[in-house]
């Protein structure tokens, strides 16, 4: 065998020459290395040239490529192959008949109405959209494509990846496809920028006081609201039992993320609990509509829980007990969706409120 510097087509080339099975061949290589390399692997097996001359360069250069790679474990090309696992037969399924299976199996999950809800309606509208695809077919990038195409929100993008990417991970599970799509979606710079809504000091008084003096159980919720940061739908779940003087207790079935969790029942809080034996029931969403209009102040979503995260970091100077207070992991969520600033006044007066019967 001879290797030798050659111009080929006015590129520099290593050409070797060599006799395969009583026949003259030539190959040529863009680096000397290569043209070693594939001399060593015909040294290998002189049955092998007939082999290599029936394959392009560049699988060629992957196979000396894997070789190399092999070699770096400590491993042949062949026990480096028998290593790596088998990829799994995908089952085909369309994802309108996947949608209707997993139908079936969330009704048998312990989820709340209102989620089990949302969540079909979201599995309708992907079934909708995608419903005579195969379910491995439906890719990250065709989910970004459906977001745009409705103008979704990048929180409403949240909330449906939330809901749908339980679905892909079922169909993992079932081996219908490798990786949930739902999990690499390429989501837009949040678009809500503004600082959170809460309710100043005196909108505050205004609330409750009005609540005291027309519906008190809504000054109770007020309350709750306000000065433990619990959810509206908690709130409504709350029972006599999970009140006392020193704690709220968000019990796991309450809680939205199903996560135990206790509340300070601080001063201010404790004297509001005593307005009311109980929380609305009935009619809340007129009454509340009622109140606030009888108060002069406009609601929004959240402002109760965003005021109490405001506040309550003002006050207390602690990121790490604030989140704690309100169920979060750790201090991201606070930071990033609660937190309005708030001077350390105006969060003495806010923890001053009193009921004044």
């Amino acid at each position: 065998m001879q290797i030798k510097k050659v111009v080929n087509h006015g590129h520099t080339r290593w050409r070797v020459s060599t006799y395969v099975a009583g026949k003259r061949r030539q190959r040529f290589f863009s680096s000397k290395k290569l043209a070693v390399e594939w001399i060593k692997l015909l040294r290998v097996d002189e049955n092998s040239g007939n082999f290599w001359s029936d394959i392009s360069t560049e699988e060629q250069r992957d196979i000396i490529l894997a070789y190399k790679l092999a070699a770096s474990k400590g491993l042949s090309v062949y026990r480096c192959l028998l290593q790596t696992p088998a990829r799994a037969e995908l089952k085909p399924l369309p994802l309108s008949e996947a949608v209707l299976e997993y139908q079936e199996v969330i009704k048998q999950r312990s989820l709340r109405p209102a989620s089990l809800k949302q969540t079909q309606l979201f599995l309708s509208l992907l079934a909708d959209e995608f419903g005579n695809e195969l379910v491995h077919c439906v890719t990250a990038s065709l989910l970004e494509k459906w977001s745009q195409k409705r103008n979704w929100k990048r929180s409403t993008i949240d909330g449906v990846i939330a809901k749908i990417g339980p679905f892909f991970s079922w169909l993992v599970r079932e081996e219908y496809i490798e990786k949930s799509p739902s999990s690499i979606i390429q989501r837009p710079i949040n678009d809500d920028c503004a600082p959170p809504k809460i309710f100043s000091v005196e909108e505050t008084v205004k609330l409750l006081t009005t609540a005291l003096r027309l519906d008190p159980p809504y000054a109770k919720y007020f309350a709750i609201g306000l000065f433990a940061g619990v959810r509206p739908h908690e709130i409504e779940r709350l029972k006599e039992k999970d009140i006392s003087e020193r704690y709220i207790e968000i019990t796991a079935a309450t809680a939205k993320c199903r996560k135990r969790r206790l509340v300070n029942v601080l001063p201010n809080l404790k004297e509001w609990l005593k307005v009311s034996p109980k929380t609305p029931l009935k009619n809340k969403r007129r009454r509340k509509l009622a109140l606030t209009k009888a108060a002069d102040i406009s609601w929004s979503n959240d402002i109760m829980r965003h005021s109490y995260a405001s506040y309550h970091l003002a006050h207390f100077c602690s990121a790490d007990k604030t989140a704690l207070e309100m169920g979060h992991r750790d201090t991201n969520m606070l930071f990033r969706h609660y937190r309005q600033l708030v001077t350390r006044e105006a969060a003495e007066k806010f923890w001053a409120i009193m009921p004044q019967l």
